[in-house]
């Protein structure tokens, strides 16, 4: 049964869709069946991992809406990386389920559907702490959080945290905080030193993965491009850390 972690942050920006869609390709790499689930009506991790979102007839959309079977909408690419899109239909589903029956459980349903088949379900969850976050929570055996080493991203993970403790609270007492994971980390700036270093004394109750994704063009590049950032022809220091991170994460799990 797959372990499904959720990639979160209440920040726009600090990487949670290139963190999703590189640490799936790089666990696929190393022989595991992995599942990416797009919760972002943006349809960021759709298109990264190479399909436009609004040429998709079916989408995640339907299985939260219209209670379509997840199989029915499952789609894979050359990179061994099964995936459940979005795109911008999901925008409307918050407001549809107001008044659903279990609307905070509609991910869990399509999640147990098809964890069977996987080591891993990642699940690329969008900047805000709505429904669909609270739905990507409920599902998660744990959460990843990436944290651009910038003081906004900071307040968003405080935030993220209060949500998580509620989550737990009310509808998942299992849920863990898997660490956070310092992203966009530039060694040549002092502020994003700083910010590193207050990781750890501001969250001291939290790991803090050692696996430091350094900012570089590449990664907007490789979005672009619509391939892993592995595949660029420089080699990337945050490249690496996303495969340190796959092996840490295999190894936990092995451990289990």
């Amino acid at each position: 049964m797959a372990q499904v972690f959720v990639l979160a942050n209440q920040k726009g920006g600090v990487g949670k869709t290139t963190t999703t869609y590189n640490l799936g390709v790089a666990l696929a790499d190393i022989g595991q069946k992995v599942l990416l689930l797009d919760l972002d009506p943006q349809g960021g991790l759709t298109y990264y991992a190479g399909f436009e979102p609004e040429d998709l007839g079916k989408t995640i959309y339907h299985c939260l809406v219209r209670d379509m079977p997840a199989k029915e909408i499952l789609i894979s690419n050359d990179y061994g990386i099964d995936l459940l899109p979005a795109n911008i239909d999901l925008s409307l589903a918050e407001f549809q389920l107001v008044n659903a029956p279990a609307r905070e459980r509609r991910i869990t349903r399509i999640v147990n559907e098809v964890r069977d088949d996987y080591d891993y379900v990642l699940i690329d969850s969008q900047p805000s702490l709505g429904l669909l976050t609270i739905n990507a929570l409920a599902a998660a055996d744990k959460v990843i959080i990436p944290v651009s080493c910038e003081f906004l991203s900071l307040r968003g993970t405080r935030a993220l945290l209060k949500l998580i403790a509620k989550v737990k609270g009310s509808l998942n007492s299992k849920l863990e905080i898997a660490g956070l994971l310092p992203t966009m980390f530039s060694v040549r700036t002092l502020h994003g030193r700083e910010i590193l270093d207050l990781l750890g004394t501001e969250f001291p109750q939290l790991y803090l993965f050692p696996h430091t994704v350094a900012r570089s063009i590449r990664f907007a590049e490789s979005t672009k491009a619509r391939v892993p950032v592995f595949e660029t022809k420089v080699q990337v220091p945050g490249a690496l850390a996303y495969r340190e991170l796959a092996r840490e994460l295999v190894k936990t799990n092995n451990r289990i």
